[in-house]
């Protein structure tokens, strides 16, 4: 079976945007090429708008995505792409298009998602810290989203440790959000990767953020929340991780009335684990190593 021409995951992904689950009714997972080719060729979708902006999409804007990945270094993969990864794959709605800078081989190591929420105290970017510094270390690669707050203690830890870290962005990887950060997503990308399935100079959505959390939690073994209030996004990701079967970590409220944490005390009393240290993820994952997976 021949693999499709990158010029035609471009197109489709162009034509019906990044994250939108609806091109995965077009198109055959098991023979994207054929099934593209058909796309381009058939007539009996004339009134089918998704149809009319596959067809519409030209080579100039196809080759304008082409040259600023070129020249700014961004790798892209394809869910045919030898390097993609196999838990992306597995998603119902699986990115079209993932554009990495960096390294793109670490998304296969072993991996911890740290995340919370981004106006957090100083007790959880403490905590998000020392966590992603400790599991850096032990050669685990810590994910999050390059938000403010807690994202940005836990990639500052792993970086500061000389380890790995993979930021899964809501925007393109060359739009400078937050801004004034471009410089610590190219430090991210000297050992670990910078990860997004949105065009390379696509501005923040704000709804992109909850969309890409399937992704991180995707790319995580297991998932650590640090800080959540009842209304936190980060309990968005805590829902993405437990419907993919990721085990939730939960640090200690820093005050059980205090509503700041008040989502983390609600998935501890659902069943999430305690995360008392970094050591109690570390064995998690030692476990899943010794069973194989």
């Amino acid at each position: 079976m021949s693999k499709t021409d990158i010029r035609e995951w471009i197109r489709i992904t162009l034509a019906f945007g990044p994250a939108n689950f609806k091109k995965w009714q077009y198109i055959d997972r098991k023979n994207p090429a054929e099934s593209m080719l058909k796309l381009l060729s058939v007539e009996r979708f004339a009134n089918d708008s998704y149809l009319r902006a596959y067809k519409s999409v030209s080579d100039a804007q196809i080759d304008t995505v082409l040259d600023v990945c070129e020249r700014n270094e961004i790798e892209f993969l394809t869910p045919e792409s030898e390097d993609f990864p196999e838990a992306l794959l597995e998603l119902a709605n699986p990115p079209s298009l993932l554009f990495v800078k960096g390294n793109a081989e670490c998304m296969s190591d072993w991996t911890v998602g740290i995340v919370g929420a981004r106006n957090c105290c100083e007790y959880s970017q403490n905590a998000a810290y020392e966590f992603g510094s400790y599991l850096a270390e032990k050669n685990l690669v810590v994910v999050s989203g390059f938000a403010r707050g807690i994202d940005s203690a836990a990639h500052s830890g792993a970086l500061d440790a000389n380890g790995k870290t993979i930021a899964v962005l809501g925007s393109g990887i060359l739009y400078d959000y937050p801004k004034g950060t471009m410089d610590i997503k190219n430090r991210i990308a000297e050992n670990g990767a910078v990860v997004s399935e949105y065009m390379p100079t696509a501005n923040p959505i704000a709804d992109n953020f909850k969309i890409r959390n399937r992704l991180l939690t995707a790319l995580s073994d297991a998932v650590l929340i640090v800080e959540a209030s009842a209304k936190s996004g980060a309990l968005n990701t805590a829902n993405h991780a437990a419907e993919q079967g990721r085990e939730v970590f939960v640090i200690p409220p820093a005050d059980i009335f205090n509503p700041l944490f008040a989502g983390q005390a609600g998935l501890l009393h659902d069943g999430a684990q305690l995360a008392l240290t970094p050591e109690d993820i570390e064995m998690y994952i030692n476990d899943l190593k010794g069973m194989g997976y």
